[in-house]
């Protein structure tokens, strides 16, 4: 981790964080001969860092201008919309004639039917083989645009899964089709319950961990 160091006649020492995560340290004039406390103050801050940049929140990429981002990979709209309209040409004719912020609304509203047919499908065969393996069944799967939470159980073994999750890497999608699959055996988070998890997803850790990041 990169860092600065300026000493000025000041009072008290601060610490800057700048765009590119480089720290900036400024230390009154008086304390610079005093290597011992620079180190110090560096290395609390240093491990600062490091905390703030586990917790600190990427945006997902949905819905650019010329792209759709559908499982972390990045998708040409045209070429999405031909694979998801039939009668393509005078659909594309009429997208095409809307100015842009009626283009992406109407592109947004379309494509979020679309997605949840995409999410769905994909989350099904995922939860039919891990509700297989632990010998339960579920009930019902559900996609829904939830607002904060990333997924659910219920009791009754109905399962709730955000569509924002189709943009990220499949990756993401397994381990909490896993999470919640295991949910279905054992409704706590106790120790037999992430032994499950870590059967079927040994790298569970990392991945829960990475998934934290994301803002949902």
């Amino acid at each position: 981790m990169s860092h600065q160091v300026n000493y000025a006649k000041i009072k008290h020492w601060y610490v800057r964080i700048l765009s590119d995560w480089t720290l900036k340290l400024s230390i009154p004039l008086r304390l610079k001969d005093d290597k011992d406390f620079e180190e110090k103050l560096l290395e609390k801050w240093k491990i600062l860092m490091e905390k703030i940049k586990e917790t600190n929140h990427r945006k997902i990429e949905t819905i650019w201008d010329d792209f759709i981002v559908i499982f972390g990979e990045k998708i040409k709209k045209t070429d999405f919309l031909e694979n998801s309209i039939q009668n393509i040409e005078y659909k594309m004719q009429k997208w095409q004639s809307l100015n842009k912020n009626k283009q992406l609304s109407n592109f947004t509203t379309f494509t979020s039917k679309y997605l949840k047919n995409i999410l769905e499908q994909e989350s099904i065969l995922i939860l039919d083989k891990y509700s297989k393996l632990l010998w339960v069944p579920y009930d019902k799967l559900y996609i829904k645009d939830l607002k904060s939470k990333r997924w659910s159980c219920s009791r009754i073994q109905k399962i709730v899964i955000n569509l924002k999750l189709v943009h990220l890497p499949k990756v993401f999608l397994e381990y909490v089709i896993i999470h919640e699959a295991c949910h279905l055996k054992v409704k706590n988070h106790s120790h037999i319950f992430w032994k499950h998890v870590e059967s079927f997803h040994p790298e569970y850790k990392e991945t829960r961990k990475e998934l934290k990041k994301y803002e949902i």
